[in-house]
């Protein structure tokens, strides 16, 4: 009678009749334990090596993908540091009826002056107002032909707050108050301009929070698609390995590593294009600055966020290989 031919590789069957057999774990040892981690972040680190072109593209686009929001990062906060050092004493104008007279103009001016929150009032008469506009304007002759002096009585309030982004909404409250007086035509509140800058830097950073999601997905499906390929480059060897009734655990092991290692150069490298490029703009940035006379320094990365960048994209790179490992270390079974 023919024998029945064996089958190649190692079934269920024959795998649990051979765990009867295993010799029974021992004691477990952190010493031992955190040798076989070391080993194989090693091992991981050289599989890299092995393969350099794949491995150099690899961490390059991840770079790349990275440098783009941390690079955004350090434009809001040199635009952020330099509206800090804009911060100054707030003025609000208040332009007079042109019929006031000049008694209720001061009666007005000395009981602003009593308020609380104001340091203090200046009183700028038709006059004043007058010499001043054809000295900027240049229109002297034409100013000097009107039959009257067109310009109101013009009263600096200056406010007791500091002008700047959390105390924009309190001015503006002054602004309105000072407004509602009978005397006053029309006021305004020189910082404006900052409730701009405000919303400019607040889309500003919703921008680079959105670029960075989309982008640490983009590291996430680089990541994942090369630990799938690395998976089944090593098809046989995971195999072998479940054969000899390897866990799951360790089994994933050497691939997380290989992400971790993925993510560290990533971030590494996404730390160095910015701080070169941090570099490569200084000079003509300083020169720009010198024209203004401001005592304003470039920054760029300093270490906090340089670990900070290193620990995200570790962190996303052993979260994508965990990903792609869990999902096709199932598929690879035994016959």
């Amino acid at each position: 009678m023919a024998q029945k031919p064996n089958q190649r590789g190692a079934t269920r069957e024959s795998i649990k009749a051979t765990k009867h057999n295993w010799p029974t774990r021992t004691s477990f040892s952190p010493s031992k334990y955190f040798r076989q981690h070391q080993t194989t972040l090693t091992e991981s680190f050289m599989r890299l090596v092995n393969y350099p072109l794949a491995s150099i593209m690899t961490v390059m686009v991840i770079a790349i993908a990275l440098s783009l929001p941390g690079g955004l990062y350090v434009l809001l906060k040199n635009v952020q540091s330099v509206t800090d050092q804009w911060e100054q004493q707030s003025v609000i104008t208040l332009y007079l009826f042109p019929n006031l007279e000049d008694t209720q103009a001061l009666a007005l001016s000395h009981r602003l002056s009593a308020q609380a929150d104001v340091a203090s009032v200046e009183y700028i008469s038709k006059e004043e107002g007058l010499r001043y506009f054809e000295r900027s304007s240049g229109y002297e002759q034409i100013m000097s032909a009107l039959p009257e002096n067109p310009l109101p009585i013009v009263l600096r309030v200056i406010p007791k707050q500091a002008v700047d982004i959390t105390t924009l909404s309190s001015l503006q409250a002054l602004r309105d108050q000072l407004a509602a007086q009978k005397e006053v035509d029309y006021a305004e509140l020189d910082a404006q301009w900052l409730q701009r800058l405000a919303n400019i830097l607040s889309f500003g950073q919703r921008f680079v929070y959105a670029l960075s999601v989309l982008l640490v997905v983009a590291v996430l499906l680089i990541v994942g698609n090369t630990i799938r390929m690395a998976v089944e480059s090593r098809r046989d060897e995971v195999l072998v390995m479940k054969l000899v009734g390897a866990t799951d655990a360790y089994i994933r092991r050497p691939f997380l590593y290989m992400g971790f290692w993925f993510g560290v150069l990533g971030g590494f490298f996404a730390s160095l294009c910015i701080l070169v490029l941090s570099w490569w703009v200084s000079a003509p940035a300083e020169r720009l600055i010198d024209l203004y006379q401001s005592g304003f320094q470039l920054q760029t990365f300093n270490a906090d966020e340089i670990v900070l960048c290193l620990t995200i994209s570790a962190f996303v790179g052993v979260f994508g290989a965990w990903i792609a490992v869990n999902r096709h270390i199932t598929t690879i079974e035994l016959q």
